[in-house]
């Protein structure tokens, strides 16, 4: 059997399109979950915000997001993952995908956070939000070179 090369880290670019932000996985057992990737896995936790049942969480160069349901869910229902792009200008990017067919919800001020959002469904049905820091100060906690 060939020996594998030893990996070469590789330097983040600031792309010029959808660059994926975070992944985002409904869990039933938030209080049960959220302890075993941080214990189990060695993840680092961000933020832990109990109350609204919502972890981030720091995997090298990934991040994770632990979002509890609150209602029991089946397996017809929409998948458990939601990808989140950070994009550069959200309305550009929503009249883009729109010219393509695409549904596209209409923009989602989220001043109290930062951002401004859209969000979709790819062909399977799963979700995906597309937003953009509004406000430059929130951006830099989670930027991607800080050390």
């Amino acid at each position: 059997m060939a020996e594998l090369q030893k990996p070469t880290a590789v330097a983040p670019t600031d792309p010029d399109g959808l660059d994926l932000f975070m992944t985002v996985v409904k869990i039933a057992n938030w209080s049960t979950i959220v302890p075993w990737y941080i214990d189990t896995l060695g993840l680092v936790p961000v933020l832990l915000d109990a109350e609204h049942e919502f972890a981030f969480l720091a995997a090298g160069n990934g991040r994770l997001g632990l979002q509890g349901t609150k209602a029991a869910r089946t397996v017809e229902e929409r998948s458990k993952v939601r990808l989140v792009f950070q994009v550069r200008d959200v309305d550009a990017e929503r009249l883009r995908l729109i010219e393509r067919g695409v549904e596209v919800s209409m923009p989602i001020d989220n001043r109290k956070e930062g951002y401004r959002e859209v969000r979709l469904h790819d062909p399977e049905g799963n979700t995906l939000t597309l937003f953009t820091w509004i406000d430059s100060e929130r951006e830099n906690p989670f930027a991607r070179d800080r050390r």
